[in-house]
């Protein structure tokens, strides 16, 4: 009995150990992208869309790096909250806000109509809630048409890797995590792209909290994949929404200094 234990101890052990390798290389080498990016946009001086901008999904997250990179360069940013948002960081930041509800078109309408807004930015989505609660494209078909009525020309849109034509670049299980994500969000950029809006349509891959890198770039390249900061899609945005080059264009975000899921970690 005891060498049957034994055993099974060491089989176990052996199965362990396998799991943990199997798990540190796709970490270091199997969850990133071999591809080298073609198409590169090379980061460009920051100008100044010459008025007011609203933004849509700017109290957290990319959206409020967005806000704070464009306030720490003068710019009168407004952010459409809903009456049960946090606004405490927006407030230190000394943002206007509008309260509206991305799924209700007239709360966003009347958030257009407050003001005469040069640019619009939505980082809106979730993946949380069923289908016709999120916002990842009733909320931004409502923002797009809103500007569009509004007479607002330029929309700046963080999306996803894996819409359109980026879903096979997509790790395999980020397509199926996020499935219904993805699907949702390719029908708004398809919105957007029909719009007659000047839009610049930026696609992220891995995303997370890290520290800035200051390497990512823009690549009008749908094979192009890599995990990014926060802080620095927030500074792709900003970069690409006064960029007329990036007018019409739709980006993956890449940098390469994060090829790996590993790069995320340390």
């Amino acid at each position: 009995m005891l060498k049957f234990l034994l055993g099974v101890l060491k089989f176990v052990g052996g199965l362990i150990l396998t799991l943990v390798i199997v798990l540190a290389a796709y970490l270091f080498w199997w969850s990133g992208s071999a591809h080298e990016p073609i198409n590169v946009r090379p980061a460009a001086a920051y100008t100044s869309p010459g008025g007011p901008i609203l933004i849509f999904g700017g109290t957290r997250g990319t959206g409020l790096e967005i806000v704070r990179q464009l306030r720490e360069r003068g710019e009168s940013v407004t952010v459409a909250v809903r009456a049960t948002s946090n606004t405490a960081e927006l407030k230190k930041l000394g943002v206007n806000t509008v309260v509206a509800d991305a799924l209700d078109p007239a709360t966003v309408n009347a958030a257009l109509a407050s003001g005469t807004y040069s640019a619009v930015i939505s980082t809106l989505g979730t993946t949380r809630g069923e289908q016709t609660k999120r916002p990842d494209y009733i909320g931004n078909r409502n923002v797009i048409d809103a500007a569009k009525a509004a007479g607002v020309k330029r929309f700046v849109f963080t999306t996803v890797i894996g819409t359109g034509n980026s879903y096979e670049t997509a790790p395999r299980m980020s397509r199926r995590f996020l499935k219904d994500v993805i699907a949702l969000k390719d029908q708004a950029e398809q919105h957007l792209r029909a719009s007659g809006l000047d839009y610049t349509i930026i696609r992220p891959g891995g995303l997370g909290d890290v520290p800035a890198t200051g390497t990512a770039i823009l690549a009008d390249d749908p094979q192009a994949f890599s995990y990014i900061g926060r802080v620095d899609l927030a500074t792709l945005a900003v970069q690409a929404l006064g960029d007329p080059a990036t007018i019409s264009k739709t980006y993956n975000a890449y940098d390469p200094s994060r090829k790996t899921m590993a790069r995320m970690f340390f």
